[in-house]
C-alpha cells in the first residue's frame, strides 16, 4: 500500500497547483492556452461537434436530459433488486427464453452504474448552470458539452455490455481493457474541465463562486481518478487504485452535491451562503479526507496504513457536517420560499439527511475497512441508499430548479409530489432494509442456520416503501419532459446578476470584494445596522453577525493602495469633492474614466506618474462591475472608504478662499489662452473648463459647438 502515499502526495501537489493557477492565472500563457483549448473543443472532434447546437444552455440541458434516462433505469432496477431480495424466484418469468437471475450481484452492479451515471450527469448539468450564471456567460462550447454528455452515456452503456459479456466480472476481462476504458473516460472529463476553465475566464475580475470551485475540483478529482485507475491497473499498483476509487465514489458526488445545493438554496431564498468559514472548511477538508461511503476492505494494508485510513475517514465527517450545516443555515429566515420550491425542498431535505447517512456510513464502513466485516450487508445498504436518497434528492433539486432556469421554461408537472415521495419512500425503505440487515446479523451471531426466517416482512415492506422512490424518479422525468415541451417561456437566467435582493449588515467590517464572494451583486440593496428583530417573517433580509464577517476580514487585512491614499489626501486638502475631480478627469464627458484619463489625471495633479500596468491594478481595485473603467459611484466608494478608515479630514474652502482660487484659475486660464493662441497644446487645453474653451474657440473664429473633446481637437488643429 506504499503506492497510496505516493499517489496522495502527487494528488495534493496537483490540487495545490491547480487552485493556485485558477486564482493567479497563467500570465502571458493565458491567451495561447485559451485559443488552443477552443481549438480542441470546437475543431478537434471534427464534424461530430457540428451535430449539436451552440445555443446558450444546451450543454447543461443535454447532461440533465441524459441523466434523467439513467435515473429512471436506476429506479426501476432498484425496485427489482429490492423485490428480488424478498423473493428470488419471483422474477423468473422470463426463464423460458433463457433469462435467469444469479444471486442478485449482477442487478446490484447495474443499479450502481446506472445510479452513479444518473447522479453525475444531472448534478454536473446543475453545476454547469450555476457556473454559467456566476461567470455571466454561456459555456465556451455548448456543442462540445452536449457531445461529451452523449459520449458519456455511450461509454457507460459500453461498460455494462462488456461486463455482461464477461459475466459481470471486470477482473477476468483484463487490466489492459480496464486501463483503456479509464483513459477514454479521462479524455471526456478533460474536455469538460477545459470547457469549464475557459468559461471561468469570462468572469472578468469577479471572484470564483462557491459552486464553480466545487465543480472544478470535482472534475479534477474525477480526471485524476480515471488516470490513476488506468495506470494502477496496468502497473499493478493496488494502493493507487484504492485512492482512485475513493475519489470517484466519494469526492466527486459530494462535490457536485454541494455545488448544486449551495446554488439552489441561495437562489431560492435570495440569501448569501451563511458562513464563509464553513464553506472553506467543507471545500478544503473534503479533498484531503476519506468520505464515509463505499469504503473497501483494506486487509492487504499494514496496520499503520489502516490507522491513517481510519483517521481520515473520521475527519471525513467534518466536511459533510460543515456543508450540511451551512446549507441548512442559508435557508434561515426564508423557509417559506424553500417549501414553495420543489427543487429547494429536495436540496434542503438532502442537506438535512446527509449527516445521518454519513454517520451510518461511518460506523458500517469502518467495520468493513478495518474491522471483521460483519456489517458488510448493512454497509452495502447504506451506500445504495446514499446514492438513491441523498443523490436522488440533490438530482431532483437540479432538475426542478436549474433545468427550468437554463431551458427558459416554467417548471411543469407534479414536481412537489416527486420530492416528497422520494423523501418518504427513501427514508422508510432505508430504515426497513437496515432493520433486516441488523436482524440477520443478530441471527447469525446467535447461530441460527435459517436466517431468512422472520425477515421476509422487512424485505417486503422495504420493497413496497422503495416503490415511492421509483414513482418519484418517474414523475421527475415526466416533469422534465413537460417542462421542455409545454412549459411557459421565460427569460433564461444565465447572467451574472445577483440572486440576492437584500443584504443586511450589522456590526463589523468587510469589503466590496468579500461581499461579492458571498453572492452579493451590484444591484443588491445593502441594509446597514438593521437588527434581526426588525426583519419581517418571510423577508429576504438576512442578518450577518460581526463575527461572521470578522472571521474572514481578520485573515485578510485591508491594505489601501498608496497612490489612492495620496489622491484622497490631495482632494481633501484642496477641498475638492469626488464629483468635481471626476468631472475634471472625465475629459470626453462619457460618464466614465478610462485607464488613460485616470493616468493623465494623476500625472497632471502631480500625484503619481505610473506605467499602464500599475494604473490597471489601481483601477481594478475600484472597478466593481469589472468593465475596465471607473464610474462616479465606484470612485466615490473607494475614496470614501479610505477617508473613513484612515480618518482623513475633508477641509472645504471658505468663501473668500474659493473666490480667490476661482480668480486665480481665471487668470491661469487667460494666461494659457494667451500662450496657446498660436499653437495650443492638448495638455494645457484639458486644464481649461468648457466655457473657457468655447470663448477661446470664438476668439479664434472657430465653431464653438460640440463636446469638450471636440473643442480641444478643433483648437489644436487650427
Amino acid at each position: 500500500m506504499s503506492e497510496a502515499f505516493t499517489t496522495a502526495i502527487i494528488l495534493l501537489t496537483t490540487f495545490l497547483l491547480f487552485t493556485h493557477y485558477i486564482q493567479k492565472g497563467l500570465g502571458g500563457m493565458s491567451a495561447p492556452l485559451r485559443q488552443f483549448g477552443m481549438f480542441l473543443l470546437t475543431k478537434a472532434a471534427g464534424p461530430a461537434t457540428d451535430m449539436f447546437q451552440e445555443k446558450e444552455g444546451s450543454g447543461a440541458k443535454t447532461w440533465m436530459q441524459t441523466g434523467v434516462f439513467w435515473l429512471v433505469l436506476a429506479g426501476i432496477g432498484g425496485f427489482l433488486s429490492a423485490w428480488h431480495n424478498y423473493d428470488p424466484s419471483g422474477l423468473d418469468s422470463l426463464s423460458n427464453i433463457g433469462w435467469g437471475y444469479d444471486d442478485g450481484s449482477a442487478l446490484a452492479y447495474f443499479n450502481e452504474v446506472a445510479m452513479t451515471t444518473a447522479i453525475f450527469a444531472i448534478l454536473l448539468g446543475g453545476a454547469l448552470v450555476a457556473h454559467s450564471r456566476t461567470t455571466g456567460s454561456p459555456l465556451a462550447s455548448e456543442a462540445n458539452a452536449s457531445m461529451i454528455a452523449m459520449a458519456w452515456t455511450a461509454q457507460a452503456l459500453l461498460g455494462l455490455v462488456l461486463c455482461t459479456l464477461d459475466h459481470w466480472d471486470w477482473i477476468t476481462y483484463g487490466a489492459t481493457q480496464m486501463a483503456l476504458y479509464g483513459l477514454v473516460s479521462a479524455l471526456l472529463v478533460m474536455s469538460l474541465l477545459v470547457n469549464s476553465l475557459i468559461t471561468l475566464g469570462n468572469r472578468g475580475r469577479s471572484p470564483v463562486s462557491v459552486p464553480s470551485w466545487f465543480m472544478l475540483l470535482g472534475l479534477l478529482a474525477l480526471l485524476f481518478s480515471r488516470v490513476g485507475t488506468a495506470f494502477g491497473e496496468l502497473l499493478g499498483w493496488t494502493g493507487t487504485v484504492w485512492v482512485a476509487d475513493i475519489m470517484a465514489s466519494g469526492w466527486v458526488p459530494l462535490a457536485l452535491m454541494f455545488a448544486v445545493g449551495y446554488h439552489v438554496l441561495s437562489h431560492v431564498t435570495g440569501q448569501p451562503i451563511w458562513s464563509g468559514s464553513l464553506t472553506k472548511g467543507s471545500m478544503f477538508l473534503l479533498f484531503i479526507t476519506i468520505p464515509p461511503f463505499f469504503l473497501a476492505e483494506s486487509s492487504h494494508a499494514d496496520s499503520f496504513t489502516q490507522s491513517i485510513g481510519a483517521i481520515l475517514v473520521t475527519l471525513g465527517l467534518f466536511p459533510v457536517f460543515a456543508a450540511a450545516t451551512n446549507m441548512v443555515a442559508t435557508i434561515r429566515g426564508n423557509a417559506g420560499a424553500v417549501i414553495d420550491s420543489p427543487g429547494a425542498t429536495a436540496a434542503a431535505a438532502g442537506a438535512l439527511l446527509l449527516p445521518l447517512f454519513a454517520l451510518l456510513g461511518y460506523f458500517t464502513g469502518l467495520n468493513v475497512m478495518v474491522g471483521d466485516g460483519s456489517m458488510a450487508n448493512a454497509a452495502e445498504t447504506v451506500n445504495s441508499s446514499f446514492l438513491y436518497v441523498i443523490g436522488g434528492l440533490f438530482a431532483l433539486a437540479a432538475l426542478f430548479h436549474s433545468y427550468p432556469l437554463v431551458a427558459g421554461k416554467s417548471l411543469t408537472g407534479s414536481a412537489g409530489a416527486a420530492s416528497w415521495l422520494l423523501i418518504a419512500g427513501g427514508l422508510l425503505s432505508t430504515v426497513l432494509f437496515l432493520m433486516s440487515d441488523w436482524s440477520e446479523n443478530a441471527l447469525v451471531e446467535a447461530g441460527v442456520e435459517d436466517t431468512s426466517t422472520g425477515l421476509s416482512g422487512f424485505a417486503l415492506t422495504g420493497a413496497f416503501a422503495f416503490y415511492g422512490v421509483v414513482i418519484g424518479f418517474i414523475i421527475a422525468g415526466n416533469c422534465v419532459v413537460k417542462t421542455l415541451l409545454f412549459g411557459n417561456v421565460q427569460a433564461a437566467s444565465t447572467g451574472n446578476a445577483s440572486d440576492i435582493s437584500v443584504y443586511n449588515m450589522v456590526e463589523g467590517t468587510t469589503s466590496i470584494r468579500e461581499l461579492f464572494g458571498r453572492g452579493v451583486g451590484v444591484d443588491t440593496t445593502l441594509v446597514i445596522g438593521k437588527s434581526e428583530e426588525d426583519a419581517v417573517g418571510g423577508s429576504t433580509v438576512i442578518t450577518v453577525s460581526s463575527v461572521l464577517h470578522n472571521d474572514e476580514v481578520d485573515e485578510f487585512p485591508m491594505n489601501f493602495d498608496e497612490d489612492l491614499v495620496t489622491l484622497t489626501k490631495w482632494l481633501c486638502g484642496r477641498g475638492t469633492t469626488t464629483a468635481q475631480f471626476f468631472a475634471w478627469a472625465d475629459v470626453d464627458d462619457s460618464g466614465e474614466i478610462d485607464l488613460f484619463e485616470f493616468s493623465n489625471a494623476l500625472s497632471v495633479a502631480d500625484i503619481a506618474d505610473l506605467p499602464p500596468w500599475d494604473i490597471e491594478k489601481i483601477v481594478g481595485v475600484m472597478d466593481i462591475n469589472s468593465d475596465g473603467k471607473i464610474n462616479l459611484p465606484e470612485l466615490d466608494i473607494a475614496l470614501l472608504n479610505i477617508r473613513n478608515k484612515l480618518g482623513i479630514e475633508f477641509i472645504p474652502y471658505e468663501d473668500e478662499v474659493v473666490e480667490e482660487a476661482e480668480a486665480e484659475e481665471v487668470d491661469e486660464a487667460e494666461e494659457v489662452a494667451e500662450d496657446t493662441t498660436e499653437a495650443p497644446s492638448k495638455s494645457n487645453l484639458k486644464k481649461m473648463k468648457k466655457a473657457e474653451l468655447v470663448d477661446l474657440a470664438k476668439s479664434m473664429d472657430l465653431d464653438s459647438s460640440g463636446t469638450k473633446a471636440d473643442l480641444i481637437e478643433r483648437i489644436t488643429q487650427a
